[in-house]
């Protein structure tokens, strides 16, 4: 890809045009409950009405449909082309549903089953709307093209090194924006690892706090390049090692803070690769 167009998509993120989306631009997403904050909303909503309309958009881990809200009605402004993918289990534990779904005014129910929920919220867009049930790394993309991939699914390294393999390959350099929404996130280091061995394919355009990266495909994402940056089956010292050379090839763009915080909880949980349990200790 040449340095020039690289140049505009980081020129572009610099002014932060995002900033600009209103609250009447996003009434009917925000209405969606999420765990996004609001630049974070903007951001998604800023980035679906800058497509081009020449790809699917991807969402892994929408739980009640927030982030898929919020880049649909960006989508639906920008009156291109376009059709979303969402992917979850769609289930929620009580302490979730309390946490996130309640203060948005949705009625808790004893049933962890959120999908007729999630149908019932996205029901503005189900036209450009494709729901994916199940577990994420069971899931097949058959390789149509992917101009958005938004990532709050890699909670583990299995998970991760699944999402590259089914979808980094759809990506289409210059054009391809991946929306790391976890990125920054203590207890998911691995995927800092995975993006600074894929460094040669994808540029860092912005971090939005506290944990959301988007980075821009730059290059054809191979087999042999996704196989090599894989997180599974590292041992701590080296997960240590890889983290250390992202917090020098991702500065100052990212604080070293987060990777130090990153370290500190692979020290505090040797051999640990699930997001969750990290958290826990």
């Amino acid at each position: 890809m040449q340095d020039s167009k690289i140049t505009t998509w980081v020129a572009a993120f610099a002014a932060r045009p995002w900033r600009d989306v209103t609250g009447d631009d996003m009434a009917a997403a925000m209405a969606v409950p999420s765990m996004l904050t609001v630049e974070e909303s903007q951001l998604y909503h800023w980035i679906g009405r800058n497509a081009a309309g020449i790809g699917a958009t991807i969402d892994l881990g929408a739980f009640a449909g927030g982030s898929a809200a919020r880049l649909l009605g960006g989508l639906q402004m920008g009156c291109k082309p376009h059709h979303l993918h969402a992917y979850d289990r769609f289930t929620a534990s009580a302490d979730a549903r309390a946490r996130f779904l309640s203060p948005g005014g949705i009625a808790l129910t004893l049933d962890e089953n959120i999908l007729p929920l999630v149908q019932r919220l996205l029901a503005p867009w189900q036209a450009n709307l494709t729901l994916h049930l199940g577990d994420i790394a069971a899931q097949i993309w058959p390789g149509d093209p992917v101009e958005i991939l938004a990532i709050d699914a890699g909670k583990s390294p299995l998970l991760t090194d699944h999402i590259a393999a089914q979808f980094f390959g759809a990506l289409m350099p210059g054009r391809s924006l991946v929306i790391h929404q976890d990125f920054g996130h203590a207890t998911q280091p691995w995927l800092a690892v995975q993006m600074q061995r894929l460094a040669a394919y994808f540029v860092p355009l912005t971090h939005v706090a506290p944990d959301c990266v988007v980075f821009l495909c730059t290059a054809p994402v191979d087999a042999a390049a996704i196989a090599a940056a894989q997180t599974t089956g590292l041992d701590d010292t080296s997960l240590i090692a890889r983290v250390e050379a992202a917090a020098d090839m991702f500065a100052p763009m990212i604080k070293r803070r987060c990777f130090d915080a990153m370290i500190a909880k692979i020290h505090a949980n040797p051999g640990v690769r699930v997001a969750w349990q990290m958290r826990n200790r």
